[in-house]
């Protein structure tokens, strides 16, 4: 348990400093990862392929109503930790919404971190996000799954247990073959 906070409190102090890293988390030098070669700031991993997903319960940006990780259960999860004032966010969110649409048989959940929520907000309806958004104010939740930048995505099976992750921002490529794993 103690790890788990320490790990969430480096991951949040991690996106406080240093933000969205254009640098060291575009789609370009990041790959596809399977969730057991996630490490966190202390090179250690932080989440092992098959690990059940960290539980949370975070506002709906939309009304505040509570979200949380066994809403989804039942359906593969798209697990997407963004922010509005991330550049690789923006470029990755016309493929999470295709594939959204594309795929209804699979949710996608997007958590908007440290990220003021009407900026979130107006993003979202710039981009015509309509899959269910949450907000992660304290970056509490990115830090359980080991997010130490953003974008982050985890795939989550039916049960509720990690599949992989995609540091940087995902591709549509990457969403694809998601869906083709879980079909």
């Amino acid at each position: 348990m103690a790890r788990r906070l320490l790990a969430a409190a480096l991951a949040a102090l991690a996106l406080a400093v240093a933000g969205c890293s254009e640098a060291g988390l575009d789609a370009s030098n990041a790959p596809t990862r399977t969730a057991g070669q996630a490490v966190g700031p202390d090179g250690k991993p932080i989440v092992e392929a098959g690990q059940k997903g960290a539980d949370f319960s975070v506002p709906s940006l939309d009304d505040g109503d509570p979200i949380t990780l066994a809403d989804y259960r039942g359906k593969p999860l798209v697990l997407n930790f963004w922010a509005s004032w991330c550049g690789p966010c923006k470029r990755e969110l016309p493929d999470l919404v295709a594939f959204a649409t594309a795929h209804p048989e699979i949710a996608v959940l997007g958590l908007a971190v440290n990220d003021d929520p009407s900026d979130s907000r107006k993003f979202a309806e710039k981009y015509r996000v309509d899959y269910d958004l949450g907000v992660d104010d304290r970056a509490r939740v990115a830090g359980e799954y080991g997010a130490t930048g953003l974008p982050v995505t985890i795939y989550l099976d039916r049960e509720g247990r990690i599949l992989g992750s995609r540091f940087g921002g995902v591709t549509e490529a990457d969403l694809d073959a998601f869906a083709k794993s879980v079909a």
